[in-house]
């Protein structure tokens, strides 16, 4: 992306390396940006203004995702992610109705005072059976707790950020049952790049199975037009998130079906194949979009900066060898 010259400079390799593995890593990911338009990424620049170190970057990018990215529900505009400005991300409006997969975390909802006692009970009620959360017609008082924890949770989100998700036609050739019947938390955080999961070491993270479909991120985003969303889905870019080694930019090819392409964590070869992700407009979460309740307990494979740069340059060298990708990004020395 076109970044201004105290950006680039802080975003050149030789100057970011000097502030460690995973900010070297960060910054190349906007040296290898395609997708962000020359307005959008005026308005960024902008807003950054003059920095002089990568950390006082990187607080002026998360300062520009709360104003311009991750808004409040009841503001009357949308996330620029969806709107005209963001056009070069914007995916094929027209998508077949696949089912969306999504993996949410859910552990803050049992630390939250008004909502710990539902969080908990819904849980306990709901972990060990599965097959009930697939019901329609559960007895009366269990409909009731999971009614009222999906309204819960639904208010606890408060921000119309994007959604980041995959399709579940990439996992298990799309049989939802036999994803589920596997280790699904820790494959779903793995092949998704999720490196933040578990936040805190030796501490399980409660995390939920997400699954809804395209016709309903559709439906949301045509009632929210006179908000400026003309888009319902995007791939990602960097400005649409904070800062992460984790993320890296996929090459932006012919049309508009290009998603982006995830970190796979526990892949320790040169990638052939890739899991296609894309972000989704918000929804509001309803009971049957709750697959299945688990728990993240194990740590992921990158835990050094050496260990990051070292999969990203595999993952790299795998875009490389998509047509038309050959001089795609940089592997890092």
């Amino acid at each position: 992306m076109n970044l201004s010259p105290s950006l680039e400079s802080l975003a050149a390799d030789d100057i970011s390396a000097k502030s460690g593995d995973l900010a070297r890593c960060e910054a190349a990911n906007f040296r290898w940006e395609q997708a962000v338009s020359d307005r959008r990424a005026q308005d960024y620049n902008e807003y950054v203004g003059d920095v002089a170190t990568h950390p006082d970057w990187k607080a002026e990018h998360k300062s520009y995702l709360a104003t311009s990215v991750q808004v409040a529900r009841d503001l009357p505009r949308s996330a620029e992610t969806f709107m005209a400005i963001n056009d070069p991300a914007h995916l094929n409006e027209s998508l077949d109705n696949t089912y969306l997969l999504r993996l949410e975390s859910i552990g803050y909802l049992f630390d939250d005072p008004l909502l710990s006692a539902t969080a908990q009970a819904f849980w306990q009620r709901f972990y060990n059976s599965r097959k009930d959360l697939g019901k329609s017609d559960l007895p009366e008082d269990a409909e009731l707790l999971r009614s009222e924890f999906v309204r819960l949770w639904n208010d606890k989100r408060t921000q119309m950020r994007p959604l980041f998700a995959t399709f579940l036609n990439d996992f298990e050739g799309g049989n939802l049952d036999k994803l589920i019947k596997a280790d699904w938390p820790h494959i779903l955080r793995d092949r998704l790049g999720l490196t933040h999961w578990p936040s805190t070491a030796g501490k399980p993270l409660a995390v939920a199975l997400m699954c809804y479909q395209v016709d309903e991120v559709r439906q949301v985003r045509t009632l929210a037009a006179r908000k400026g969303a003309v888009a319902s889905f995007t791939r990602p870019t960097v400005l649409d998130a904070e800062m992460s080694a984790a993320f890296i930019p996929a090459p932006l090819q012919a049309g508009n079906q290009s998603y982006g392409y995830t970190l796979d964590l526990s892949n320790d070869r040169i990638p052939d194949a890739f899991t296609p992700e894309l972000l989704t407009f918000p929804i509001d979460y309803q009971a049957k979009h709750i697959k299945a309740l688990g728990f993240i307990s194990k740590p992921h494979a990158l835990q050094s900066g050496s260990n990051y740069l070292q999969a990203r340059n595999r993952h790299i060298q795998g875009l490389q060898s998509l047509p038309g990708c050959e001089n795609f990004g940089e592997v890092l020395a």
